[in-house]
């Protein structure tokens, strides 16, 4: 029994020895439900060392002659030590797991190296899908907007947009869960990709444009659209046709009044020809009463 109390307090001295004022946390990124490795950044392996790992300056565990005793109930069946105590696996993380773990090597009851981790745990990345709104269609291109969206809204999410033409590398194209593409012909066969990613995860969906962009080609909406075009371009060169032809036919008809006016005002004009009416001899023009 004293013995037991002994090692518990040596233990507990030991942790004491991990507070480190000011000390560098390296960053771990771990995903609820999976499970998270801590490692010790350099070779600390040889005979006689002892592990002591805390969390949140809690006594976790002691690693000593290829042996780990947990102390904390709290992870009593989730931690996996490897690499004579070096490694600390931590499995079916939960949210409350995020905090600062630390561990130092002891030799001799003298402490030789200690180093410390900050864990932050995240909600996994709901698999993305694609919403595409083609914008304008023509034969010499296709501009389509996407947006990549996720069914539920976990915090921290970002959105990376990425494309490849044929066989090439993904080259990056754009950030943010909006872009918009404008596509000639030759380059409607480019794949675009999105990521949605945390610090801990990343999921992805990828469509190629040439699909988007010939499917709203050939959907009966565009179809439409396209007979509704080309009745009004009918209809406006009729009337475009006509509106020509009436002003023809009223310039023509102008013309030629004109040329008939201006011939009869150059035509000579024929003198009158008066005759001298004679009366009979003998008779009097005056009536006689």
């Amino acid at each position: 029994m004293i013995g037991h109390i002994v090692g518990i307090l040596s233990i507990l001295l030991a942790a004491n020895l991990l507070i480190s004022e000011g000390q560098v946390h390296l960053p771990v990124y771990g995903i609820i439900n999976q499970e998270v490795v801590l490692r010790l950044p350099v070779d600390q392996t040889g005979s006689g060392l002892e592990m002591y790992w805390t969390f949140q300056s809690i006594i976790l565990a002691h690693f000593s002659n290829n042996q780990m005793k947990i102390i904390n109930e709290k992870f009593m069946t989730r931690l996996e030590p490897s690499d004579s105590g070096t490694t600390l696996r931590i499995h079916n993380l939960t949210m409350e797991d995020a905090g600062i773990y630390a561990v130092s090597v002891h030799t001799a009851g003298r402490k030789i190296y200690q180093t410390s981790y900050n864990l932050t745990v995240y909600e996994p990345v709901p698999s993305p899908y694609l919403r595409t709104e083609v914008m304008g269609y023509r034969t010499d291109g296709c501009n389509v907007t996407l947006q990549c969206s996720v069914p539920s809204h976990p915090s921290h999410l970002s959105y990376t947009w990425k494309y490849r033409h044929q066989d090439q590398e993904y080259q990056l194209y754009d950030s943010g869960s909006t872009t918009q593409i404008s596509l000639a012909p030759d380059h409607q066969d480019m794949e675009i990709l999105c990521i949605v990613h945390n610090p801990a995860d990343h999921k992805n969906v990828s469509s190629t444009l040439q699909e988007i962009c010939s499917d709203h080609a050939n959907s009966p909406d565009i179809e439409k659209g396209i007979k509704r075009r080309y009745y009004l371009l009918i209809v406006l060169y009729v009337v475009v046709f006509t509106v020509i032809a009436s002003a023809g036919w009223y310039f023509m008809k102008r013309n030629k009044r004109r040329k008939a006016e201006e011939n009869r005002k150059e035509e000579p004009q024929e003198e009158v020809a008066y005759t001298k009416i004679k009366h009979p001899p003998g008779k009097n023009n005056d009536n006689k009463v």
